[in-house]
Order: structure tokens, then C-alpha cells, then sequence
């Protein structure tokens, strides 16, 4: 089954908010145009992930209002939201999240406890072409108790143009009087993440292909290797989620690898502990390099936008593994 084709099974599913195409048409025709803004209003967006908040505000402009559930450095596989944010689902014109299974049960809990209807959630990830988690383990391997698909998508420039496009076609629909305010934003910025592509490509090529190896915190660059030719070794934390801490037979087996594979360096993250990955790198001689994976970074730190977030992080692995 193709990663479109098994996308497309079954509705609508609040732990995954999956929208099937024929959903997609009812909502850009009917629903979310009923709650339209007024000419001085701005549309009401709520974002899980402040990756995508970003995303938003460089469609959206000055007509849009974006509130990002996740603090900045926080873990979505993990987050507990409030009651400050239930109101905020509840008040919004369209709520964005990653989907693939990256928010969890709590995503679903909240979205129930806001009544929020289903045509006002889209899940980016459904729209990107996801990669299969059995693509990740190898054939037989456990699956991961969150879902099918990979949803950090996001570590590839050209996916996330794809989400963008689905940004700026649910906002219109949402608010078609800015329709052509929209699409030139959403031109602009395609043309801007073509350019990261381009920058990203001609850096990492710099890497000899011998060391071309990602060891991470969890299973988080396989985009990342994907798009750009590198091998994804393995991870401290087994999987694609932080919840479950690797046991001492699965910390022996990745020490292992990074011995017999000469890994140059270790890549943890900002939304986890680097204890673990600490220890590692200790018995193996590996160095550790942090980056931004699962959330931006803060005002000033190199990181506080998508763009600078995958400049900071690619000069980080240039520099660790060249």
C-alpha cells in the first residue's frame, strides 16, 4: 500500500484529525467559510506545534492570530495542556497540528473537551507524503504504539512547502477576502524554503560520505537523512516518541553500532535530557552536538523562526561531521 493510499482509509480520527479529500472539499466549500471573520477581524489560528505557528504567521501576515499550544523548548510527545488553552481551541477559526500521531492522547482529549468540530482541524501531515514507520524499523520490528508514519516532517524544506500550500488554502477558505494577500505570502515563502533546500544541499554535500551518519535522541532526522543522503544510524531513545527510556540491552546494541560504524557525533536535543546521550557518548568517545528539533528556540538564540531554526542546525551537523 502506498503512503497516499493508506492515508486515505477511514474518517475522521481525532487522535490522527485525518480529513479525506472528499472532507476537504465539504470544508473549503461550506464549512469553515461560516464562521468567517468580519472585514476587521483577524482569523482566530491555534497551532499545537510553534514550528508551525511560524509557518502560519508567514502565510497569514497581519490577518492572522496565532497562539502555539506548545511552549517554546517543550515536548509535544509529552505536553499536558490547560484549560486556558481548551477555551482557545474552543474560540478559534482553524486549529493546525502535525498529526501523524506526534500530539498523542492528549490532543484528543483536548479537541474533545473543546467540542471543537472536525472540519476546523487539519493535520498538516496527512497533506506531505509521510514516511512509513516500517520504511524506519525494518520489516518484522515492533510498530511504534503512536501510529504508522513518521511526523517530524518538517526536517525536510520541500515537505513543508506542501503544508504550507495547505496553510494558505484553509486560511482562504476561512477568510477569502485576503485570498490574493495569501497566495503571494505563500509564494514568497515557497520560494524561500526552495532556497534553504539549496543552501542545505550544497552544505551537507560538503560531508564525505563515510561519515554521512545521524545518532540521535530519538528517531527525529529521518527526513533529514532522506532528502539528503544520509544514514540514520540509530537513537537513544528507541522510536519516534521521548515517553519510553531505552533498557540497558538496547543502550549496549546502539554503543555497538557507533563503535563498528566510527559515528562521529551524537545529535541531541532542546526538548529532552541529554543524560542519557551523555553516557554514550562517553564510552564511546563520541562527541555531542545539541540541536532544535521538535520546538524553536527562543528570542535571539539562532533558532526562533523555521528558516533559522534548519540554518542553526545544518551548520551544526556540517560542523560536527565534516
Amino acid at each position: 500500500m502506498t503512503n497516499k493510499a493508506a492515508r486515505k482509509k477511514g474518517g475522521i480520527d481525532f487522535g490522527r484529525a485525518v480529513l479525506p479529500i472528499l472532507g476537504v472539499l465539504v470544508l473549503l466549500l461550506g464549512v469553515l467559510p461560516a464562521c468567517r471573520p468580519g472585514p476587521s477581524q483577524q482569523v482566530k489560528v491555534v497551532t499545537t506545534s510553534n514550528i508551525i505557528a511560524d509557518w502560519v504567521r508567514q502565510v497569514g501576515g497581519e490577518g492572522v492570530d496565532v497562539f502555539a499550544l506548545l511552549p517554546i523548548g517543550s515536548d509535544p510527545h509529552t505536553f499536558q495542556p490547560g484549560a486556558a488553552d481548551v477555551a482557545r481551541v474552543a474560540e478559534a477559526d482553524v486549529i493546525f497540528t502535525v498529526g501523524l500521531g506526534l500530539e498523542g492522547a492528549w490532543l484528543s482529549r483536548l479537541l474533545a473537551n473543546a467540542a471543537a468540530e472536525p472540519g476546523r482541524v487539519v493535520a498538516l501531515g496527512d497533506y506531505v507524503d509521510p514516511i512509513i514507520a516500517e520504511e524506519l524499523h525494518g520489516e518484522g520490528e515492533e510498530k511504534e504504539e503512536h501510529g504508522t508514519f513518521d511526523p517530524h516532517f518538517w526536517w525536510d524544506p520541500l515537505r513543508v512547502k506542501e503544508a504550507v500550500d495547505v496553510i494558505a488554502r484553509f486560511l482562504t477558505a476561512v477568510d477569502e477576502a485576503a485570498e490574493q494577500a495569501y497566495s503571494r505570502n505563500n509564494a514568497s515563502y515557497n520560494q524561500k524554503l526552495d532556497e534553504l533546500h539549496a543552501r542545505t544541499t550544497a552544505k551537507t554535500g560538503q560531508i564525505p560520505s563515510e561519515r554521512r551518519k545521524l545518532v540521535t535522541s530519538h528517531e527525529t532526522m529521518s527526513y533529514f537523512a532522506q532528502r539528503y543522503g544520509f544514514q540514520a544510524v540509530g537513537a537513544v531513545f528507541p522510536g519516534i516518541t521521548t515517553e519510553r527510556e531505552p533498557s540497558p540491552s538496547e543502550l549496549a546494541e546502539l554503543v555497538r553500532k557507533i563503535r563498528e560504524l566510527n559515528v562521529p557525533a551524537i545529535f541531541t536535543e532542546t526538548i529532552v535530557s541529554d543524560r542519557l546521550a551523555q553516557s554514550v557518548a562517553s564510552e564511546t568517545g563520541t562527541r555531542l552536538v545539541r540541536l532544535y528539533s521538535d520546538s524553536l528556540g527562543g528570542q535571539g538564540g539562532g533558532a526562533d523562526t523555521y528558516i533559522a531554526m534548519m540554518e542553526t542546525n545544518v551548520a551544526a551537523i556540517v560542523q560536527a561531521l565534516k
